[in-house]
């Protein structure tokens, strides 16, 4: 994959977030957003696997979690100014320098 891709699309995200009124959120807000996502997607997964309570949870509902999950983390990355490819990139250097069990 070129991490050009993902640059370009962070920059979409950012444009769907000023176009959609939410560029002027705080990174407070992002943030809460992004735990209930990650919460909704908790309980996604925990239906698609039999573990919930109630019906189970179809693969696309749980792939539109992982989607909006990723939304925001590009939206909070993009209003703190946070270049996704780089710090990535940074963290997987890093990674490799690690000793894995």
């Amino acid at each position: 994959m070129d991490p050009k891709d993902l640059k370009k699309f962070q920059d979409y995200i950012w444009q769907k977030n000023k176009d959609r009124g939410f560029a002027e959120e705080s990174a407070e807000r992002k943030m809460l957003m992004l735990t209930e996502e990650v919460g909704e997607l908790a309980k996604a997964i925990r239906g698609h696997i039999g573990m919930g309570f109630s019906e189970s949870t179809s693969k696309n509902e749980v792939e539109e979690e992982i989607a909006d999950v990723l939304i925001i983390t590009l939206g909070l990355a993009s209003k703190l100014k946070i270049d996704v490819v780089a710090a990535l990139l940074r963290k997987e250097a890093k990674n490799e320098k690690r000793t894995w069990s």
